[in-house]
């Protein structure tokens, strides 16, 4: 089973993802997927090492997906987000929103994003190619 809200090292397939709620008033599904990535602007990154107060963070996640429901009339939201280490490329943080229509879906999708980066305790610290890190 797919849980709503997951924080830790395990990752779940895009088709569990998908799979894990069904209802047929659900005209969209839109997913964003975070994936760490190395630019010069950023600084070259290596890898990215993730931290989280998970129980906090489960709990004001919980608050934006019932925030999003209130607002944009979705159905169902699932919000993902790995700890550990995360190579480049790899994907780190997942959210997927079913509403009846498309303009819901996106609305909401990127309200949880920007709200889960903005709120939730989950932080990360870059380790850079010349082997320096940051914390953010």
């Amino acid at each position: 089973m797919v849980p709503e809200i997951y924080i830790g090292e395990t990752w779940y397939s895009l088709e569990e993802i998908f799979s894990s709620y069904k209802d047929e008033s659900c005209g969209a599904v839109d997913i964003f997927l975070g994936i760490p990535r190395s630019a010069p602007e950023d600084g070259e990154v290596l890898e990215l090492h993730y931290e989280a107060y998970e129980s906090m963070a489960e709990k004001v996640i919980k608050e934006i997906i019932n925030e999003a429901k209130n607002k944009f009339g979705i159905k169902h939201a699932v919000v993902h987000h790995r700890t550990g280490v995360v190579p480049l490329l790899v994907p780190s943080f997942l959210v997927a929103v079913w509403a009846g229509h498309r303009q819901e879906a996106f609305a909401a999708c990127r309200y949880i994003v920007d709200e889960v980066k903005a709120r939730a305790p989950i932080w990360k610290k870059e380790i850079f190619k010349d082997k320096t890190e940051s914390w953010k």
